[in-house]
């Protein structure tokens, strides 16, 4: 068998080039973003890390803001004013306290883990939900980062400062999928609240 291919060499049609300009003074297409997994990004952390021997974590608290917020998939490469201290990818949350998210690193050290500040984390809807729906009932620990300590929106402790854009249809399936998913098991685990599921 043999395949054969075609060599001919033909003119572009004119009217076909004509079609796909651009109009006068509409807007070019958006740019696709890019995968979750092909977006790398600096992270400035403390120097030292919060170890707990009793879990096997590491954890390194995010010190600056990111240049965008992280979410999983990401490439997160770890600094410390002029140091590279690491790498790894985000790959799911761990825990989920009223001021801050903890995401596990994959591609790196055993039990290496990141702890970012609400405002500088891209939650899924899930978690955005379970944050808003479970706020009260979060630990308070540890307080908020420096930048947002003492703001307005944090000076009343029971008031919840963070607003999620959900809409009300999403706010319904996201209520749906929190009562029946699986994962809202271990989410209520790493809450550490048997009643989260309930709300």
């Amino acid at each position: 068998m043999f395949l054969t291919f075609s060599a001919n060499k033909r003119r572009d049609d004119a009217s076909l080039l004509q079609r796909n300009a651009p109009i006068e003074g509409e807007e070019p297409p958006a740019t696709p973003k890019p995968p979750s997994y092909a977006i790398a990004v600096d992270v400035y952390v403390h120097q030292v890390t919060e170890k707990d021997e009793a879990q096997g974590t590491e954890t390194w608290v995010v010190e600056g803001r990111p240049e965008r917020h992280l979410a999983r998939g990401h490439v997160l490469t770890l600094r410390h004013e002029h140091h590279v201290l690491g790498s790894g990818r985000i790959s799911k949350v761990t825990g989920l306290t009223r001021h801050w998210v903890t995401f596990r690193l994959a591609g790196t050290r055993e039990g290496a883990q990141i702890r970012v500040p609400i405002p500088w984390a891209g939650l899924s809807g899930l978690y955005c939900y379970t944050h808003t729906t479970a706020y009260h009932t979060l630990s308070q620990t540890p307080e908020p980062h420096a930048v947002f300590r003492g703001t307005p929106p944090f000076a009343d402790p029971e008031e919840n400062p963070y607003e999620f854009e959900l809409s009300p249809g999403k706010l319904l399936r996201l209520r749906a999928k929190f009562v029946s998913n699986r994962e809202v098991e271990s989410t209520s685990e790493m809450l550490g609240n048997d009643s989260i599921c309930n709300t």
